[in-house]
């Protein structure tokens, strides 16, 4: 049985790791069987020599000590380690309880994670044997002896007298503690500028070996920044998390936080996490939609024409790049968003330029967004005097101010337009004209009194015209004067009668008939006699007052008092008003209960009627009453939108009526608004892009979506099914970025692909089809099979018979990958050779005229419909004798084909034959033979053989004469 304990205190780092597994106390425990503590009465020892002390830190992976003779085995022993602390008490540092299973022997026991002590450098051994003696031991070290009560977490050893000379049988074996290690650094995390305060970037993971060393145990720290990293990001040491801090902006470039984690052994590692942050460009949201904008060419006052909605986190600005034009960028009034303005006083005309293309751009100092905006002028159209007619008759006895006519003036702008009569034939001042109540219409008028006489002028001739101020529009009116004739009364004189009885207010008593022959509005006068007051007056008081006259003496007034009967009793409600307002969450279901009015009325048989206002007045839009019960109700047909709403706090008056009288009180509602979920308004979209490399930036999709919640920010993300790793997505943004090489050329690549990208406001989404198209481009060049072809050719070579085949290829697919053959032999004077659709040559002129040993070249070419070309040389030998013709096609000239190599070929044999010669010449020379005689200066020596040996000289050179066998000579031997 194992058992540990290990003591937790402050984390501390000892700065010695072990580097090797090595043995701490004594090796060979059976050699200190001598001795124990059996019946001494101690239990408890601290072996604080030397060879008990680690030098190192790691973990006890092995105990082992020597169980005396006669040990009542198995038996527990604690087997410790003590940490000096320099103080008053020693604190032990943990202990493993291990059983010895075996008397007068050695017992080993293996420790495993988590089990282990984790011994510091200059700790000691100790044990303590609470059940009996166990350990033996022999002379040879020191050591503390002393007995424990009970389990001592810590103690004054320093209090112990010391012995020496014992060596105890135990020993410990300690192993290194594994390096630490972030298990996800080095690494590099791109991190948009846009991201807000606590955004979490990154987090830590480590690992470590030691089931021992936990997140207690291990010491982590940010060690090293670069670039602004310390400033713009924080590390939380609880959750390893790096963050973006408060307050800050975040600065595109690569920061660099480099971390360290240590164990309490010292062993650590390092990692490096860079942030790169990547700026997003502004993006002009609103030209998607809206770019451009017809305006009147007569427009001179400020005009907003769009609101620029641009996305960016980081301060931005825009402007018009564009010159000379009348418009310009600027914020507008009481908002941060920037419009398109036309310019106070602006003067322009349609004739002369009759639209503004705008280059427009918006920055944020690290990308400039651009766009294009056009302004298009509608040319002003001159006004329309409507119906004028061409006379009026007036009568001559006129004496009134009249109206003639009134005249409407139709402007196509909807200009105020200005007429004048700069004529009038004969000259008059009685006629004349003026604005009419209404706009653009004129009044022509005759002034009063004016005095016609039809004798004198019988027609007036009015010249009319009207301006918008740019351009006009002109009209002729006459006024004739008619004679004037009598007016003729019809029933006059005449007699009627009234009953003073049965006659009331109001009743016609005669109509006077007259006609005149010019049809003019007749006035009519009367006057009566005798001539009286109306005999009745009503006071509102309710009191009817009477007067009784005989036409000489008037009675009264007396008072008439009615009496009314049937009192009704006024309803009341009964719940109205409540304590607070009533909440009715947005969106609803139509025609839901909301609030049941309850009323008192002690008319027990009067029928009640329901009606209700609201304030603000829409509330009767988003809520109904049932008139006969009182029942409040949200719409039947108009869903509550809390976006929609002109408050969110409406006051509905709630009147109840008996038909009689009436009661009300007011309801208050509150809307609450409930998050809704971002919306498409257009569900699919088409890009297209050129097959290219990664990194490049598809056109905006422009994507249509709304969202009723007011200040939701939204991102974007995107699957494409199977076809993963092709697209990448901008989260803020929503713009694609190719993220692999694309080529649509290789085997098996997709043309198009169908991607869903995924609006979300971090709670609810949407999603839309995005099909993304990738353009085949001639991104490739025909390639011939060889870049030089040669062939030899007879002189007599036939006419129109193929000679050899000069292929290509085109790694294009599709209409790309079709190219044509055609040969450039210039060079050549005339159109000798062909090629054929399948790349084959053939002779078209006889090659007589360039004689035998003739060599020829052209160049052969490959055309495909995108204009790529690619080229070869073709060499056409023709042999110095008529042979029979042979054709080379598709290789390498050989060796000998070369003009170069038979010449050198011819030098290197003669200077073979010379060497070879030169041996001969020597050996003649000689005469026979091939011993070299020296000169007379070199000094040679050699051992003879006693054959070699000869009386005298005459000898020697009898050898030399007729000895003809050849052996091989060297430098030092002398004649």
């Amino acid at each position: 049985m194992i058992n540990v304990k290990k003591l937790t205190g402050i984390k501390t780092i000892n700065g010695q790791p072990c580097t090797v597994m090595a043995t701490v106390g004594r090796q060979n425990t059976q050699d200190k069987d001598n001795n124990d503590y059996n019946n001494k009465g101690v239990n408890a020892v601290l072996l604080n020599g030397n060879r008990y002390q680690f030098d190192c830190c790691g973990f006890i992976s092995t105990w082992e000590i020597f169980a005396r003779n006669g040990a009542a085995v198995p038996i527990d022993v604690k087997v410790q380690v003590w940490e000096d602390t320099g103080g008053l008490l020693w604190n032990l540092r943990g202990e493993n309880t291990i059983t010895a299973t075996a008397g007068d022997a050695e017992n080993v026991v293996i420790i495993t994670a988590p089990n282990r002590i984790r011994a510091r450098k200059d700790d000691f051994i100790g044990f303590y044997e609470p059940f009996g003696s166990v350990v033996t031991y022999g002379g040879g070290n020191n050591y503390k002896t002393t007995n424990f009560v009970t389990d001592q977490t810590s103690y004054n050893w320093d209090l112990i007298g010391q012995g020496n000379n014992r060596d105890h049988a135990i020993h410990a074996i300690i192993v290194p503690s594994q390096i630490p290690v972030f298990t996800n650094l080095d690494d590099t995390v791109a991190v948009s500028n846009s991201e807000v305060a606590g955004t979490v970037l990154f987090t830590l993971t480590i690992s470590d070996g030691d089931a021992e060393d936990d997140s207690t145990q291990l010491t982590l720290a940010n060690t090293v920044n670069t670039g602004s990293a310390s400033t713009l990001f924080e590390y939380d040491s609880l959750t390893l998390e790096i963050k973006v801090r408060a307050g800050v902006s975040l600065t595109p470039g690569d920061h660099s936080m480099t971390f360290s984690i240590t164990d309490p052994c010292g062993q650590f590692s390092t990692g490096t996490l860079t942030l790169r942050v990547e700026n997003d460009p502004p993006v002009i949201t609103s030209l998607a939609t809206s770019n451009n904008k017809t305006i009147s060419e007569d427009l001179t006052t400020e005009t907003l024409l769009h609101t620029l909605e641009v996305t960016e986190a980081d301060p931005f600005t825009c402007q018009i790049d564009s010159t000379l034009v009348p418009f310009v960028i600027k914020t507008i009034s009481g908002s941060s968003k920037y419009g398109i303005f036309l310019l106070a006083g602006a003067s322009m005309d349609y004739d002369t330029q009759n639209a503004y293309v705008l280059d427009l751009s918006c920055t944020d100092t690290y990308d400039v967004t651009t766009g294009i905006y056009t302004v298009y002028l509608k040319r002003n159209n001159p006004p329309i005097i409507n119906g004028l007619p061409l006379a009026i008759d007036v009568q001559e006895d006129s004496v009134v101010e009249t109206t003639l006519y009134t005249m409407s003036v139709t402007d196509p702008e909807n200009t105020a337009v200005t007429c004048s009569i700069p004529t009038i034939t004969p000259p008059t001042t009685i006629l004349f004209h003026k604005p009419s109540s209404n706009f653009n219409e004129f009044d022509i008028v005759l002034q009063s009194n004016p005095n016609l006489q039809y004798d004198l002028v019988r027609t007036f001739r009015l010249d009319i015209s009207c301006t918008d101020g740019r351009r006009s529009d002109t009209g002729v009116f006459f006024v004739n004067v008619l004679r004037n004739k009598p007016t003729v009364f019809l029933n006059l004189q005449n007699t009627t009668t009234v009953s003073s009885i049965s006659s009331y207010i109001g009743q016609i008593v005669f109509d006077v008939e007259v006609t005149d022959p010019e049809n003019d509005q007749v006035q009519f006068s009367m006057s009566c006699v005798p001539s009286t007051n109306s005999p009745f007056e009503i006071y509102h008081s309710g009191e009817i007052l009477l007067k009784v006259s005989d036409g000489k003496t008037t009675t009264g007034p007396r008072s008439l008092t009615v009496h009314v009967l049937d009192i009704n009793y006024v309803p009341v409600i009964r719940n109205l008003p409540l304590p607070s307002p009533l909440v009715v969450s947005e969106n609803s279901p139509l025609a839901m209960s909301v609030f049941q009015v309850s009323i008192q009325d002690n008319d027990g048989e009067d029928t009640h009627t329901y009606t209700m206002t609201s304030s603000p007045p829409d509330g009767i839009l988003y809520f109904d009453i049932d008139s006969a019960t009182g029942l409040v109700s949200t719409s039947a047909t108009t869903i509550v939108d809390f976006e929609a709403v002109s408050s969110t706090d409406y006051t509905l008056t709630i009147t109840v009526t008996d038909t009689k009288d009436s009661a009300t009180q007011n309801l208050s509602l509150t809307v609450a608004n409930v998050n809704e979920p971002p919306v498409y308004t257009k569900k699919s979209y088409v890009l297209s892009v050129n097959e290219g490399s990664a990194g490049i930036i598809l056109p905006d999709p422009g994507y249509l979506y709304t969202d009723e919640d007011t200040g939701d920010t939204h991102k974007f993300s995107m699957t494409c099914g199977s076809n993963v790793g092709y697209f990448s997505i901008s989260s803020t943004t929503g713009l694609i970025t190719l993220a692999t090489d694309i080529d649509v050329d290789e085997a098996g690549s997709a043309a198009s692909y169908t991607c869903t990208v995924i609006v979300s406001d971090s709670v609810l989404t949407d999603s839309a089809t995005l099909t993304i198209n990738v353009n085949n481009i001639n991104d490739n060049t025909p390639v011939f099979s060889n870049n030089l072809f040669t062939y030899y050719l007879d002189i007599s070579y036939p006419l129109n018979t193929v000679f050899g085949s000069a292929v290509a290829t085109d790694a294009d697919a599709g209409t790309f990958g079709t190219f044509a053959y055609s040969i450039d032999q210039t060079s050549l004077g005339i159109e000798t050779f062909g090629i054929q659709t399948n790349g084959d040559l053939y002779l078209k002129n006889s090659l007589t005229s360039y004689g035998y040993g003739a060599s020829l070249s052209f160049t052969i070419q490959a055309t495909d419909t995108g204009s790529l070309q690619g080229t070869a040389t073709v060499f056409v030998v023709i042999p110095q004798t008529t042979t029979t013709s042979t054709t080379t096609t598709n290789r390498y000239i050989t060796f000998w084909e070369y003009p170069a190599n038979p010449a050198w070929v011819v030098i290197l044999s003669v200077l073979g034959v010379f060497i070879l010669c030169l041996p001969c010449f020597m050996v003649w020379k000689n005469k026979g033979s091939c011993t070299y005689k020296g000169r007379t200066d070199d000094y040679k020596e050699r051992i003879r053989e006693p054959s070699e040996v000869y009386e005298n000289k005459e000898d020697i050179t009898k050898q030399r004469k007729f000895n003809l066998r050849w052996k091989p000579w060297m430098w030092f031997e002398r004649s």
